[in-house]
């Protein structure tokens, strides 16, 4: 019997994420895979990444809109919009479970459209902590409305578990964006000065800020990182943060901040183009979670600044600095030495790349409940 999976992608942020699983359940008999496209990916004012999904061969049943081209629909107008649309698309589709990731808040949207169903939800992540954003919170609601939980690291399952999630429901799989450091399609240095139109001379600094939403403000964070940059000699791709509360500050001081000196600045570069960039990045800077979980496997090093990331397991490539352009000019010249990136011995605590083998493995073997019913609250003494 064929199983069918929506899955459900919202922009850049998780379709790197989503994107091995993807590919081999739409190649894989003993699924009917269904991909539903939404929020940030059909705005332009964050890159359109539809064309990313294209590009790798996926075909998308259902196209979600609940944000401006502008980008400036409320969030809380946002997640209620994406409660509906996402509850009429599971209505059209129909699936036997629908398999989200993460922590963003239209990805809540989905697991309560899903709930209010009756459509079983797969969660990848759950079990990770973020303190300094409201993403904690809203990662660890998913889990409780969660029938089965892929986790990135035994630490994760250990925490879901204790959140009385039963045994036999986590499996532990890695990270799968991880599995983007295996492509052999990722793009050189030349093919990537041709398509953004800057040389890339070393040190090249991949910069990514997203507001902190438990915080500091999001324009002392900008006013440090930009300082910093103005008196670190770097070639810096800016790519500009995603739709969360406070976004509008920083991409207006970002796009400021790219209009002097060898700076570029993006709304999307795409997975190709970022995988590509991060390969041959000499650091990164700012807030991203890619600093703490992808960076590793490539020895990236990494400037993490303030609490956004506080939780997340740390590898030895990064290093971590409070919003003061003194500390993160300090760290980014550490970063930038050669002493420091031959130091880096870790590949991260996050898998091996490997993880879309074992997320199917995962999915064959569920015994899919119908209708969707949660065990009783476990107790784990």
């Amino acid at each position: 019997m064929t199983v069918r999976i929506a899955v459900l992608t919202t922009g850049r942020q998780d379709w790197g994420i989503l994107r091995s699983t993807c590919k081999l359940l739409g190649s894989d008999s003993r699924f009917d895979l269904r991909v539903f496209a939404g929020g940030m990916h059909l705005s332009a004012a964050f890159g359109e990444g539809l064309v990313s999904l294209a590009e790798d061969g996926i075909e998308v049943c259902e196209k979600l809109r609940w944000i401006d081209d502008a980008g400036t629909t409320p969030t809380a107008q946002q997640a209620g919009e994406a409660i509906v649309q996402i509850s009429a698309a599971l209505e059209r589709q129909r699936p036997d479970a629908l398999l989200l990731v993460g922590d963003r808040f239209e990805t809540l949207s989905a697991a309560t459209a899903a709930t209010l169903a009756k459509v079983p939800v797969i969660h990848l992540h759950g079990g990770e902590e973020t303190e300094g954003a409201i993403d904690n919170s809203i990662r660890h609601a998913i889990t409780k409305l969660a029938h089965l939980h892929l986790v990135s690291h035994p630490l994760h399952a250990e925490r879901v578990l204790a959140m009385g999630e039963a045994s036999n429901a986590i499996k532990m799989v890695g990270a799968p964006g991880l599995d983007n450091a295996h492509r052999t399609d990722l793009p050189s240095r030349s093919s990537l000065e041709r398509d953004l139109g800057i040389a890339l001379d070393a040190p090249v600094v991949l910069v990514t800020l997203h507001p902190t939403t438990l915080g500091a403000e999001p324009a002392l964070e900008l006013a440090a990182l930009t300082e910093a940059m103005d008196s670190v000699d770097a070639t810096y791709v800016i790519t500009l943060p995603n739709a969360d509360p406070g976004n509008e500050l920083l991409r207006k001081g970002l796009v400021e901040a790219a209009g002097h000196g060898r700076r570029l600045v993006a709304s999307a570069l795409g997975e190709r183009r970022y995988w590509g960039l991060m390969r041959i990045a000499d650091a990164m800077v700012g807030n991203s979670s890619s600093a703490l979980i992808e960076a590793p496997v490539l020895r990236v090093p990494a400037v993490n600044i303030g609490v956004r990331q506080k939780g997340r397991l740390r590898s030895d490539n990064l290093l971590d600095v409070q919003p003061s352009a003194p500390e993160i000019a300090g760290a980014l010249k550490r970063a930038l030495s050669p002493e420091f990136r031959a130091s880096l011995a870790s590949l991260g605590p996050y898998g091996d790349g490997q993880s879309a083998p074992r997320i199917l493995a995962a999915l064959a073997a569920w015994k899919i409940p119908v209708p969707p019913i949660k065990p009783s609250i476990a107790v784990h003494l």
